[in-house]
């Protein structure tokens, strides 16, 4: 095993080749000083864009890679020294069935005709700034880092962008701003790729790379655009102050208070590829509730981040590749016990150039009744090898919920080595990292470790790995949901393309072993995948099988007064989902799931449905039943989510997030009215509310509401 772990990493570390025409090359033009600029109101009319050449090359990626797109897009780049301006035509012959629902700043384009691009201002092949416009006028953005392997879309660049719907298809405008963009300014290339999708054909056409096996978020497969220089960011620093005001109200303990603060983040170019960030006062009133879930497993739950701070520039810090260990989570930080700790200051400092990437962050926490103000720090730094493999280091020092001034360090090392071109014109990866972490005092059998060889392609998907963590692994900024455990897994993925009424048949087994530190099962987990069925519709439909085996070591309350006892279980569950194509207006995705459940049975129903009547309003709704019999007890619970968002234009909209289950009663409210006065300023205005509903009356608990200003300051 061994000796072909080694062989695999020998493979993919030599160089590869790639051959000349799978990276395509166009030259832009500069603009001169006295040209004139286009309007940016969504209309490619201006004689300022019938003198720059289109890119060409357009191709099907799916349904058939390489064919000729149903529809003819063009698209045209020029730039001066400070600006990026890009012209979008994107021809219909049939502009009334163009897809267009969604207006909403950074909303999830999936239901709507889009054009993505990409942007690799380094030229290194594994990070990348990514943009999005769809008809509807719904613009977005996003930060790409590790060829894909990590996607931040909470950030929120300067840019400008608007779209139409006329008679010739869907146009659009964009200009972004140099100062934007992270670049090198004496690089003369940009890595570039741009795919659109139309809806209603399910069908993706790209510039580069046109074939499913090569996702569009590989950075190392996109194509160049040459002929830049001579291009200014300014100073560099962009200061943004902030004014919050906020009223909380506890009616439970008929208390209330309200308070004004500010505070300032700043961001300030060092040079045109490293950032030095401050927050002072950090604040994150706009940040959006997490979704709630009902917990039946003896493991933590993960939610993911949604504060802005922590989310931009986040690709520095990511380790690894897989999310079953994190040494570094920045949920950690704020955060102790489920309650919010104050953030007096944030600095962080991050960079890349073409072959190597580092981040560093420290934070400081107030005290809080049950914690000590804290330094907590992250560093982290990698280096790129061969044409798109790469290693890496990471350390982390403090711990947010100490007292005393306790430290806890982890620290360790990551590798991803890969190619697309094993075999010819194969994907191959070899994946792994090492860590170790040290509290105050010290402790044995404090590793962790993990290694994968994967396979994963089109229609054939492979993959193997190993975890290992001991019982005394414990990252206090990271998160890991088990300890003292080895885990092997597998993935075994067939998924042909017919091309007819079914698009593709999807078939998978996913075996999972874990045993304790002696080889002893603790849980074997076989999926089977018996049957997927993509349509041609964009319809699916999905039937599976899941064996599980569980050893418990102790007994376990799965919920209040039922309790799953010590001992061995196998149990059996069948699953069979029906989800209908978002690329109409009403969309429902159904689960029924059914089958034993340790030494019992259960049930489970979900369904979720979206409605987006128009660009100006979208309402989904959420339902999860859950009848679970066991011979302690039975027990069953309801919990829904329903959302509503409305939108007067792209730059305001007001979002409606509710949230109720029958098993703590409790039913909340998180609205929130965004608007964007101009690209950089920003308002908000955010209203959390809580109630407990018993069977015959409805009461509040709380009540938060803030009102944020933001205005960026550029120089």
């Amino acid at each position: 095993m061994l000796a072909s772990l080694l062989l695999c990493a020998a493979v993919l570390a030599a160089p590869q080749e790639v051959a000349p025409d799978a990276v395509p090359v166009h030259a832009l033009r500069r603009l001169e000083a006295d040209e004139s600029r286009p309007t940016i109101d969504g209309l490619v009319d201006e004689e300022f864009w019938a003198r720059i050449a289109p890119l060409d090359g357009f191709l099907q990626v799916v349904p058939v890679a390489g064919a000729e797109p149903s529809e003819r897009t063009e698209l045209r780049i020029a730039y001066d020294d400070t600006t990026l301006y890009l012209g979008l035509i994107c021809f219909d012959r049939q502009p009334h069935l163009i897809r267009g629902s969604q207006m909403v700043r950074d909303a999830n384009l999936n239901p709507d005709d889009r054009v993505e691009l990409l942007i690799d201002p380094f030229l290194d092949r594994r990070n990348a700034f990514w943009f999005q416009i769809s008809p509807g006028g719904s613009i977005g953005d996003a930060l790409i880092s590790r060829n894909g392997g990590a996607f931040s879309k909470q950030w929120d660049g300067i840019w400008h962008g608007k779209s139409r719907i006329t008679e010739r298809g869907w146009e659009a405008e964009l200009a972004i701003p140099m100062a934007t963009l992270n670049f090198d300014p004496d690089g003369s290339a940009w890595g570039f790729n741009a795919r659109r999708l139309i809806r209603r054909h399910t069908e993706e056409v790209r510039w580069a790379t046109p074939t499913p096996r090569i996702r569009f978020f590989s950075v190392a497969n996109a194509g160049t655009l040459t002929g830049l220089h001579d291009l200014h960011q300014g100073l560099g620093l962009d200061v943004v102050p902030f004014v919050v005001a906020e009223s909380r109200r506890d009616h439970l303990a008929n208390d209330g208070d309200s308070s004004m603060d500010v505070g300032v983040d700043a961001f300030y170019k060092l040079t045109p590829s490293t950032k030095l960030s401050l927050s002072l006062n950090t604040d994150f009133a706009q940040t959006e509730v997490d979704a709630r879930r009902v917990n039946l497993t003896r493991f933590p739950l993960f939610f993911p981040e949604k504060r802005d701070f922590f989310l931009e520039d986040s690709g520095a810090f990511v380790f690894g590749s897989a999310g079953d260990v994190l040494p570094f989570f920045s949920r950690r930080i704020g955060l102790s016990n489920g309650m919010e700790v104050p953030l007096s200051s944030a600095l962080k400092l991050t960079g890349r150039t073409d072959s190597y990437g580092f981040g560093v962050m420290n934070v400081r926490t107030d005290e809080t009744s049950s914690t000590d103000d804290q330094n907590l720090f992250v560093g982290r730094f990698t280096k790129n090898v061969y044409e798109r493999s790469s290693v890496g280091a990471i350390w982390t020092r403090g711990d947010p919920e100490g007292t005393g001034g306790a430290l806890g360090d982890t620290f360790g090392g990551d590798f991803n080595l890969q190619t697309d071109t094993f075999r010819g014109d194969r994907n191959l990866q070899f994946s792994g990292y090492f860590l170790r972490s040290r509290a105050d005092g010290g402790s044995e059998d404090d590793l962790a470790y993990r290694a994968e060889l994967a396979y994963p392609n089109d229609e054939v998907d492979l993959s193997v790995s190993a975890l290992v963590v001991e019982d005394n692994f414990d990252p206090k900024l990271g998160f890991v949901a088990r300890t003292g455990i080895k885990r092997y897994a597998g993935r075994f993925r067939l998924r042909p393309r017919l091309n007819s009424d079914i698009r593709q048949l999807r078939f998978s087994f996913q075996p999972t072993l874990t045993t304790n530190m002696d080889d002893e099962t603790q849980t074997l987990d076989l999926f089977f995948q018996v049957l997927g069925i993509l349509f041609e519709s964009d319809d699916e439909l999905n039937f599976s099988i899941n064996q599980r085996h569980e050893s418990l070591d102790s007994d376990f309350d799965i919920t209040p007064g039922i309790s799953v006892p010590l001992d061995d279980y196998d149990f059996t569950r069948y699953e069979l989902t029906f989800a209908s194509s978002n690329k109409r207006s009403f969309s429902f995705e159904a689960e029924i799931t059914t089958g034993s459940f340790f030494d019992g049975d259960r049930d489970e129903l979900g369904l979720e449905v979206d409605w987006r009547a128009s660009k100006y309003a979208l309402l989904g709704l959420e339902w999860e039943y859950n009848d679970v019999r066991l011979p302690d007890g039975d027990f069953d619970f309801n919990l829904a989510r329903l959302r509503l968002t409305l939108a007067g234009s792209p730059e305001l909209s007001w979002t409606n997030f509710v949230q109720f289950d029958d098993m703590s009663h409790d039913l909340g409210l998180n609205s929130r009215l965004w608007w964007i006065p101009e690209p950089g300023r920003e308002v908000f205005l955010v209203l959390n509310q809580g109630w407990r509903a018993s069977s015959d009356s409805i009461h509040g608990t709380q009540t938060n509401l803030a009102f944020k200003v933001g205005y960026t300051l550029r120089f």
